[in-house]
């Protein structure tokens, strides 16, 4: 049998639409999209990644208005309570929503309201969580679809079947889409093939995003790629090949973004070094007229000194690794392919380029003994270069979400959806009822004392882009929480 292929046609629409200061309305059908709040505490000094604009609703903005039709974005990532959703949407037609792994419990109270509203109105799910289990998520909520995947072209053609315009498509023809057909069945069509071009997708639209109106956007999210080389058995990848755009296209695009001001750009590639001559071109090709700072993750066996000192010349901030576990076991049950050793190399080689570094670690793995969190403290007490701690978390589509699911670790999947709705990467989250531990080796206290050892050492260290010292502070200070913690 021949594998589904994307629609020429749908491809070449997509790569003609225009730059998003060109688009005009042309269409009477009205779309909005909802973006919600995530309960995430950032480490002191990131907190701007809740507020610089998303990447993937402003490239959908882009891709929307393209098309012709009216549209407005609803930023309500400030706002955690889902009945501050009501009435605004009264003029659209449409209303998508992008679903992230922490907002399912929102998401379903909105499209609640959202229905009562207006019943008959389509309510559309994407994002990484409606990738990861489009079915559940029509099984828990009332949307009437779920986009799976590159939102792009199946975005294209759900809208234009929404619309009844001269593209539309049947249903049933529409890759990467999960719907209700007139019986109320769920019906999952065949997955969508990943683009081969990534130089076709919109460019990003800020004009939609109302807080920055009338001034300057001071951060960016940013990426040259999609997908990952790694398969690690507890990161979800939306995009499971790793594809990327072409560095003419990265500096056309930085080139365009420059009228909104920004001095920093975090990188959303997974892997932000994995081909050394692209990154060498890349910095040549696309960075090389730019002056601002940003930051990249990257895996610690990528880095040379030629190519970090390149980065650094070229504005780099820090480079963010994950490094997991100092466990030879962890990291193996983990498949991270890394070791000990190649952590403590990168530390150095950043020490000696002068390069600001951070480690992502987590703890309370199945494999995590006391003995292995010790080994963990130590290391972070010696090197100090650790930026994230959190708990092991399962999160839906991965390798290890199955497992859970095999062995009855997870048991009711909308609860453990529910639980991430809370989770909020600090260490009261091992109170919560919610919490599920996967270690058998070590009790609840003893696990929260390792998280509380490490992440003393990440609020000794605050990384601000702002300040370019690499400094300490004398006595750690606690994360801000976000404002659904207020009373």
């Amino acid at each position: 049998m021949t594998a589904p292929q994307n629609s020429p046609t749908t491809i070449a629409r997509v790569a003609a639409l225009p730059l998003p200061h060109e688009a005009r309305a042309t269409l009477s059908t009205s779309v909005g999209l909802i973006v919600p709040p995530s309960v995430f505490v950032v480490p002191r000094g990131w907190e701007w990644v809740h507020t610089a604009p998303f990447e993937g609703p402003s490239i959908l903005a882009s891709l929307i208005r393209g098309l012709g039709y009216r549209f407005r974005l609803f930023d309500q990532r400030d706002l955690f309570d889902p009945e501050a959703v009501r009435g605004i949407a009264d003029g659209c037609d449409i209303v998508g929503i992008s679903v992230w792994g922490d907002s399912f419990t929102y998401v379903r109270r909105v499209v609640e309201i959202l229905k009562e509203e207006r019943p008959h109105r389509p309510v559309i799910l994407g994002g990484p969580l409606a990738t990861a289990v489009p079915r559940l998520l029509l099984e828990a909520t009332r949307a009437d679809y779920v986009v799976a995947g590159e939102g792009e072209l199946t975005m294209t053609e759900l809208l234009d079947a929404l619309d009844r315009n001269a593209h539309a498509l049947p249903l049933p023809q529409i890759l990467g889409l999960s719907w209700r057909d007139a019986d109320g069945a769920i019906r999952t069509n065949p997955p969508r093939p990943q683009l081969a071009d990534l130089d076709i997708v919109p460019f990003q639209d800020f004009s939609v995003w109302e807080r920055f109106r009338g001034q300057a956007i001071p951060e960016l999210y940013l990426s040259y790629s999609r997908g990952c080389a790694c398969d690690c058995t507890f990161c979800y990848r939306a995009f499971p090949r790793l594809s990327r755009k072409s560095t003419e296209r990265v500096r056309r695009e930085i080139d365009y973004y420059r009228a909104t001001g920004f001095t920093m750009a975090w990188w959303n590639d997974l892997t932000f070094v994995t081909d050394r001559a692209y990154v060498h071109e890349l910095m040549r090709v696309a960075f090389k007229s730019h002056r601002f700072r940003w930051t990249a993750f990257s895996r610690v066996t990528g880095l040379d000194e030629e190519t970090l000192l390149l980065m650094k010349e070229h504005g780099l901030d820090i480079v963010l690794y994950g490094m997991e576990s100092v466990s030879k076991e962890v990291l193996a049950s983990y498949r991270k392919g890394i070791s000990t050793s190649s952590m403590i190399d990168t530390i150095q080689l950043h020490r000696r380029c002068g390069v600001k570094i951070g480690g992502l670690f987590i703890v309370g793995a199945p494999g995590d003994t006391p003995a292995g969190m010790e080994e963990l403290t130590t290391f972070c007490d010696e090197f100090r270069e650790v930026t994230r701690v959190k708990y092991l978390s399962a999160l839906p589509g991965t390798d290890f979400y199955r497992q859970c699911l095999k062995d009855g670790l997870i048991t009711d999947e909308v609860k453990h959806l529910e639980w991430l709705s809370e989770e909020q990467s600090v260490e009261e989250d091992i109170e919560h009822p919610g919490f599920v531990k996967f270690t058998p080796h070590l009790t609840r206290d003893e696990l929260r004392a390792v998280y509380r050892r490490v992440n003393r050492r990440i609020e000794e260290r605050p990384y601000d882009y702002t300040d370019d010292r690499n400094r300490y502070l004398e006595t750690g200070e606690k994360f801000l929480k976000r404002k659904s913690d207020t009373p």
